[in-house]
């Protein structure tokens, strides 16, 4: 096996794991936050375009660099686990609902 397979591998594992810890910590949120009134904060809409934009252009740099060498094949599976630990992280970073006490 490769190193770039097993470096593939070992990432899904801890990509898993962190995704799996933040979901469960996302359920028992909304478990948790179930029934509470609460006034709801305005989501800011702006902001974002920065990130959109490194998204689009690292697609189309990896997409374009596939058809120049076959070995930015592995570059997918790497931004997939990224974004993977990136969901999971996301649900550690949001606010905590109050308990119904």
């Amino acid at each position: 096996m490769s190193s770039i397979t097993l470096l593939i591998i070992l990432g899904s594992v801890v990509s898993t794991a962190i995704f799996v810890a933040g979901y469960r910590r996302g359920v028992h949120n909304a478990f948790s936050g179930y029934g509470i009134e609460e006034t709801e904060q305005p989501v800011p809409q702006d902001g974002h375009w920065g990130g959109i934009l490194l998204a689009l252009l690292g697609s189309i740099v990896v997409i374009t660099a596939m058809g120049f060498s076959s070995a930015w094949i592995y570059a997918g599976p790497i931004l997939c686990l990224v974004t993977t630990i990136g969901v999971g992280v996301a649900f550690f970073i949001e606010r905590q609902t109050p308990s119904k006490g």
